[in-house]
């Protein structure tokens, strides 16, 4: 648990320091959120046993930052397409590999590519607020799963899904979005009162909602990818953080929460 918690604060110091400096050099958040969507993938390729295959890795790790860095541009319209008749013409090309890797790589690519980039959409989307507009995203899916481990360690009694995780607990479900939406409330209350160039009206009220439905999307996203692990026989998708795991085992909810955060902030206005 110490390695943990070190980790955590670990990862939580460095992304601070990107979130801040992101706002006034944007190359620093998208150029932080594509390495972290080429770590991720790589660790797919590594779960899946076909890391050694060039052929397919190569093409998917140039595929997978461009979102990150251009966002929904040409450019990542037209390089989907490309990658996707590259990806199916493996089929003839290598008649040995599988089709479902090559459907599995194919759908984490896009997944992951467009998750992570929604990242820096967030930050585009918020303008002056946007640091605010990413640190939700980050606090509703890091918040829910840390309030999750920790309620579940001291209450936890009755499994929530026994056959995909059996350490998550229905009590360690709902410590994780009780502390997920105090997590949000505490951060907005920050931003107003000591960062935000001045003081805004902030639909509070808004930031529970957005936190209640984010931490069980949080959920959802975390028993996914535990879903995965189950299915390659592993524990972790690698050990980049001691405690942790890898890349993904500390993005996997952040993969399915940052894009309900962006369009939950897209069409619902929660600065006034």
């Amino acid at each position: 648990m110490n390695k943990r918690i070190v980790s955590g604060i670990v990862g939580g110091l460095f992304a601070l320091i990107v979130l801040v400096f992101g706002q006034n050099f944007p190359f620093i958040l998208s150029t932080t959120v594509a390495i972290i969507s080429v770590f991720a993938m790589r660790e797919i390729f590594t779960v899946m046993g076909i890391a050694n295959q060039n052929i397919i890795v190569i093409p998917t790790l140039i595929f997978v930052p461009i979102f990150a860095l251009f966002g929904n541009a040409n450019i990542w319209q037209i390089m989907i397409y490309i990658y996707t008749l590259f990806m199916f013409s493996l089929m003839i090309i290598k008649p040995q590999f599988r089709l479902k890797d090559i459907a599995f790589t194919h759908s984490m690519a896009i997944i992951i590519s467009m998750a992570m980039g929604t990242i820096s959409m967030l930050r585009n989307l918020g303008g002056i607020y946007g640091s605010f507009y990413v640190f939700l995203a980050l606090i509703t899916a890091w918040m829910s799963d840390t309030g999750a481990y920790f309620s579940g360690k001291l209450l936890g009694k009755n499994k929530l899904c026994p056959d995909v995780s059996p350490k998550k607990t229905i009590e360690g479900f709902f410590g994780g979005i009780i502390t997920c939406i105090i997590s949000l409330i505490i951060i907005a209350s920050i931003f107003n009162n000591l960062i935000f160039p001045e003081k805004q009206h902030i639909n509070y009220f808004l930031i529970i909602l957005m936190g209640l439905i984010g931490s069980m999307i949080s959920t959802l996203g975390d028993l996914c990818f535990s879903v995965i692990k189950r299915k390659y026989g592993v524990k972790d998708f690698g050990n980049f953080m001691p405690g942790h795991g890898g890349i993904l085992d500390r993005f996997d909810s952040v993969i399915f929460v940052a894009p309900y955060v962006f369009f939950f902030l897209k069409f619902i206005k929660i600065i006034h």
